[in-house]
């Protein structure tokens, strides 16, 4: 009986904004073959977020309740991963970069605007996927490049599912 009488009541959650920063930074420019564009990536990736996040829109909701919860999610850096050689007369020096991507969310009250709790979450690819992707025919031949949409999508799904596992904790406490 007093379990009943104590029990919260659940709260509903809708999707707020969903936002990709454009990147400025100089790896945009180094990404190879122009295959990452920054409009097709932020597109891409905001396209993705709105499947990952397949929840009804805060502005459709007419009534809401004191419990409604809002959630927006953003993506400030992405990049693709590449290796460089840069070389000074007879001495060469490697540069790479992995594919990694960070989002930062942020959960809020509806009714009142109130931000019950923020968090950020970022996801590289493994060192030893990246290597053996550097490593494959595909790098050799030089035909794609080494890191699509696909991969990035990947790492966007486990950022995702690391902010979810964040707030959960977060609305149980």
């Amino acid at each position: 009986m007093l379990k009943r009488f104590f029990r919260r009541e659940k709260s509903n959650i809708y999707l707020g904004t969903i936002a990709v920063v454009p990147r400025s930074d100089i790896k945009s420019k180094l990404d190879p073959w122009g295959s990452l564009s920054d409009e097709d990536m932020d597109l891409s990736l905001r396209e993705y977020l709105a499947q990952i996040f397949d929840i009804p829109c805060a502005n459709g909701v007419s009534n809401p309740e004191d419990t409604d919860l809002v959630l927006d999610v953003m993506v400030p850096k992405f990049q693709s991963g590449d290796l460089w050689d840069v070389s000074i007369g007879e001495v060469a020096f490697p540069i790479f970069w992995r594919p990694k991507i960070e989002i930062a969310s942020r959960l809020y009250n509806l009714k009142t605007g109130k931000t019950v709790t923020t968090t950020r979450a970022k996801s590289k690819m493994p060192w030893r996927e990246y290597f053996s992707r550097l490593f494959s025919w595909r790098s050799f031949l030089g035909f794609k490049p080494l890191f699509d949409s696909s991969d990035m999508n990947k790492l966007l799904l486990k950022a995702c599912i690391e902010v979810l596992s964040k707030f959960k904790k977060v609305t149980r406490s």
